[in-house]
């Protein structure tokens, strides 16, 4: 990180304190979405729990961060961009200190032992108090709460179609505050500001789907509220930013196979061009009780889009749950790279991991299973087990499953149970003609 070494470790140091959680050497994937989360609440810049990763030393990274990630920062802490952050931390004259406090110790300055370090970390911690005192003077007091308040936030979904709104009731008025915010989900760019003594909202939902909203009170997650968006059956869409187009039931049925040709796609996006455009299928309710930690999906699919159209002709195959999701991706075998899987617990990049056997001839389909049991995740390709990984905890209740495609892609069955039954199954390729509800 060059010259913004010593910079960087002090701003870390004065953040954890900010922060108040615990030793950072224990933070997870969960501890840097929250922290990746509030900054965008300060500062409305995104930054990536592998670039925040970086900052802390979970990932080697020896180049510096670019301006805006640096600007980011200052910004969370109160600063008007770095360079005043780094004037701010020169007049405190803490950099030396802290350089070499991060050369003295193996983790954190919280877990130094050894006595002949003693002087450096009460030096480290008397100079970051003095920046920390001047950071209170350039940061606005947040008003204070009511002491007996408690927030009130509730909602009902008004529709059983796509798009589908959402109506709000909530209470921040104890909070004092004009920092309120409703969040759709866990995505911190879908908040939408509202008013601190307000009482209702009404929030519009693009796609389906199992959400937390969240009541955000000055950059505080005060209360979540469940959010089931289902479908009639299956429902296609292309993906677009803000709005996505929706797919007609005579687009997406095929004659046998569920899906979307390259034509249709084409005459939608207005380009023939596919790559990083998404065709998605959902399928989401409540499947008899299926638990996330005990079941099994499985799909025959192929991305039938040419190379032209798209080079890499990825898709991702999701079990959507109460409390949390799964993806497992397949693409053409050139670019396993780009690829990404998501236990329910933990990302595993291709960049990171070697994710060959994901890699697909999609002249042919491509059956794919995976199941969640005993505490395993195992992944199939083809009859040919291609992953296994442990997860401790659980998804939640089955909520929905989720089929895309980069480009033009076919569904020929799906299949969804446990051990005891088949909450789910259809095979499109014996179905000449399918409902309007989508075969349900």
């Amino acid at each position: 990180m060059g010259t913004e070494k010593p910079y960087i470790l002090t701003w870390r140091e004065l953040a954890e304190q900010v922060l108040g959680w615990d030793d950072s050497s224990n933070w997870g994937d969960y501890d840097f979405e929250k922290l990746s989360e509030q900054i965008f609440e300060k500062t409305n810049t995104q930054l990536s729990v592998s670039t925040l990763k970086r900052i802390w030393g979970k990932v080697k990274y020896d180049n510096t961060p670019t301006v805006i990630t640096l600007n980011a920062l200052a910004l969370f802490l109160g600063f008007a961009d770095w360079r005043q952050f780094k004037k701010h931390a020169d007049s405190a004259k803490i950099l030396e200190p802290v350089a070499k406090a991060e050369e003295a110790f193996a983790g954190p300055l919280k877990k130094a032992r050894k006595n002949k370090f003693q002087t450096v970390a009460l030096s480290v911690i008397g100079a970051v108090g003095v920046l920390y005192l001047l950071l209170s003077l350039v940061v606005n007091k947040k008003p204070v709460a009511d002491k007996n308040f408690k927030p009130q936030f509730t909602a009902r979904v008004v529709s059983d179609k796509m798009p589908n709104s959402v109506v709000f009731n909530y209470d921040a008025s104890g909070y004092h505050s004009d920092s309120v915010f409703i969040q759709q989900s866990w995505d911190p760019r879908r908040r939408e500001k509202v008013g601190g003594d307000g009482k209702q909202h009404t929030s519009i939902y693009y796609v389906p789907g199992y959400f937390d909203a969240k009541l955000v009170v000055n950059g505080q997650i005060k209360k979540e509220q469940p959010i089931f968006i289902k479908t009639a059956g299956w429902l296609g869409l292309i993906d677009k930013d803000p709005v996505p187009s929706y797919l007609n039931s005579d687009s997406i049925h095929m004659p046998r196979a569920l899906g979307v040709t390259g034509q249709t796609f084409t005459r939608i996006k207005g380009s023939s061009v596919f790559n990083d455009s998404w065709a998605l299928f959902y399928n989401v309710r409540e499947f008899d009780g299926l638990a996330g930690d005990n079941f099994s999906f499985e799909t025959t699919v192929r991305n039938t889009s040419s190379q032209e159209q798209s080079s890499c002709r990825k898709m991702i195959i999701g079990v959507i749950g109460s409390g949390n999701g799964l993806n497992v991706p397949l693409a053409d075998k050139g670019c396993i790279a780009a690829l990404n899987i998501y236990t329910g617990e933990k990302t595993i990049s291709g960049k990171d991991a070697d994710l060959s056997a994901f890699g697909c001839d999609f002249s042919n389909f491509q059956h794919m299973a995976c199941t969640v049991k005993n505490h395993k995740f195992i992944v199939s390709l083809n009859g040919k087990v291609i992953f296994t990984d442990v997860v401790k905890g659980s998804i939640g209740k089955i909520r929905g499953i989720m089929i895309g495609f980069e480009g033009a892609g076919e569904i020929k069955d799906v299949k969804l149970g446990d051990d005891t039954h088949v909450a789910y199954q259809e095979d499109f390729s014996k179905k000449q003609v399918l409902a309007a509800n989508g075969g349900r």
